[in-house]
């Protein structure tokens, strides 16, 4: 891939290291979410942190597309 002139070439593959995490941590943390869901022992803790990870996933998809 060729960098764009003017911006740093490791800074758009810095981020999508970042949204690998974040999205395997967020697929984590939903299977987490179900598994308690159908065990009929709901968790506040593990939606809010599902949120959470979603928000800034997509805030990190939205900078690395302005790249």
């Amino acid at each position: 891939m060729s960098a764009r002139p003017g911006r740093r070439p490791g800074r758009r593959e810095a981020l999508e290291v970042l949204i690998g995490f974040l999205g395997f941590f967020a697929a984590a943390v939903f299977v987490t979410a179900v598994v308690e869901i159908v065990r009929d022992t709901p968790s506040v803790t593990a939606s809010l942190v599902l949120l959470a990870l979603l928000i800034v996933l997509a805030l990190a998809w939205r900078v690395r597309r302005r790249l």
